[in-house]
């Protein structure tokens, strides 16, 4: 090693190991976080998602919560709420920047708390009415805890300098348990790290296996000995050459006396699929998905498919849709008791329309739905006044007033009745105008 380079750190990693503790220009730092496992894949976020149960559990959850209705509603003094779709915040959420939609923010919002643990948005003009919120990619900004427990955040992007974020600048959701650093806790880095390891491994090893005809190794057997290593080399490359790859499945032909010996497992033998399916579900119990969302329909039935997706909403949905209208009643709204934010399950809570619309008539005729929203829950237009008008049942009364209303149609049929016995046996229509 030269003077010069020992001054300047340019240093070899591939010649001194230790030089990337030193030489902060080595690419190895800018690169992908990941964390070796114990099948001897090194996981990092994105080579997890070549795993497809992790594609489908992360698509599953940020599509899903991004495709949800939402809204900014005003409590009022007698407990109803009125929704304010010109608030602010709302027309933020609808709206968060030029270059993405609503879909696209909170798909995006989603995936990086699934995958990553945080998501982070710089909030620009903040406080008017033209505010945006501009997504910072997890693998580009540092968390710092300042003394008065406030965060400050140092992002990294590419092409552009290093700057500073303070608490009031920027939309922060750490997915809980959070780390000391402040991030939230990652799926895939932290607790799914080897399951994934040992997923990547199985298509590892799934890829060599029919790279190499599906074939598992063999052992030639032969009585007499190669010349030198070099032929014995020459052979077995000649014979991978002609058998494996583009080549598989054409006929072999073995000189000199020559027997294959099989040495490993076939691939039913191995278990290679039923493997693959424990790995998948216990991946996709990371993020609590039901084996049907992601493509696992072993044990699913038509009567109980209903009963998992609504165990989706309530208990895989319902925290992270927690988690986001408390974030957002908390850090956008900035606690105001009076607005709240909220997402529609609605949609994902319907059944088919026979169902449904057995429920809409059970609740009209009962007096709990009106046909104003009925109709909203279906996507269409009100019919006017007349709709917000509720049906009560007649042979149902207010409780506490059964005894008063026959005692007053009691009263009523005495009086009438002594109105005609005065009349000589003939109604008066004048009395009886006049008791209705």
């Amino acid at each position: 090693m030269g003077l010069l380079s020992m001054f300047s750190g340019a240093v070899r990693a591939d010649v001194d190991p230790s030089a990337r503790a030193r030489n902060p220009a080595d690419d190895f730092w800018y690169g992908p976080a990941g964390r070796a496992t114990a099948a001897g894949v090194t996981v990092t976020v994105e080579r997890a998602r070549t795993v497809p149960v992790v594609r489908d559990c992360l698509e599953v959850l940020s599509k899903t919560v991004a495709s949800l209705a939402l809204g900014v509603f005003e409590r009022q003094d007698d407990d109803s709420r009125v929704r304010r779709g010109d608030h602010p915040i709302a027309r933020l959420l609808r709206n968060p920047n030029p270059r993405e939609t609503s879909f696209e923010f909170l798909a995006n919002m989603v995936d990086d708390l699934a995958a990553e643990g945080v998501f982070l948005a710089e909030r620009v003009n903040q406080g008017e009415a033209n505010e945006r919120l501009w997504r910072i990619a997890p693998q580009h900004f540092d968390v710092e805890e300042l003394p008065d427990r406030g965060l400050r955040f140092r992002v990294r992007e590419p092409n552009k300098p290093e700057r500073v974020l303070l608490d009031e600048e920027v939309w922060y959701i750490p997915l809980p348990p959070v780390c000391d650093t402040r991030r939230g806790r990652s799926p895939i880095l932290k607790d799914g790290v080897e399951a994934i390891g040992a997923a990547l491994a199985l298509q590892r090893y799934a890829n060599s296996f029919f790279s190499n005809d599906a074939t598992p190794p063999i052992l030639f057997r032969h009585k007499g000995n190669f010349a030198d290593k070099e032929s014995k080399e020459n052979f077995l490359r000649a014979w991978q050459r002609a058998l494996t790859g583009r080549n598989r499945h054409k006929p072999g032909v073995l000189e000199y006396d020559m027997t294959v010996e099989q040495l490993a497992h076939s691939n039913e033998q191995a278990q290679f699929l039923e493997t693959r399916k424990e790995l998948w579900l216990d991946i996709s119990r990371l993020w609590r998905i039901p084996p049907h969302k992601v493509g696992i329909l072993d044990k699913a039935t038509f009567s109980n498919i209903e009963e998992q997706s609504l165990d989706f909403v309530i208990g895989t949905l319902g925290p992270w849709l927690e988690m986001i209208e408390g974030s957002v009643n908390k850090h956008l709204l900035n606690g105001e008791e009076r607005f709240y934010f909220e997402f529609n399950v609605d949609s994902l809570l319907r059944g088919d329309i026979e169902s449904r619309f057995q429920a809409y008539a059970l609740g009209r005729n009962w007096g709990w739905l009106s046909v104003n929203e009925i109709r909203r829950r279906e996507n269409l237009n009100g019919i006017g006044p007349e709709g917000d008008r509720f049906m009560e049942p007649l042979n149902m009364a207010p409780v506490g007033n059964v005894g008063r209303e026959r005692k007053e149609a009691s009263d009523a049929i005495a009086f009438l009745r002594q109105s005609v016995a005065r009349n000589g046996g003939r109604p008066n229509l004048k009395v009886i105008k006049n008791a209705a």
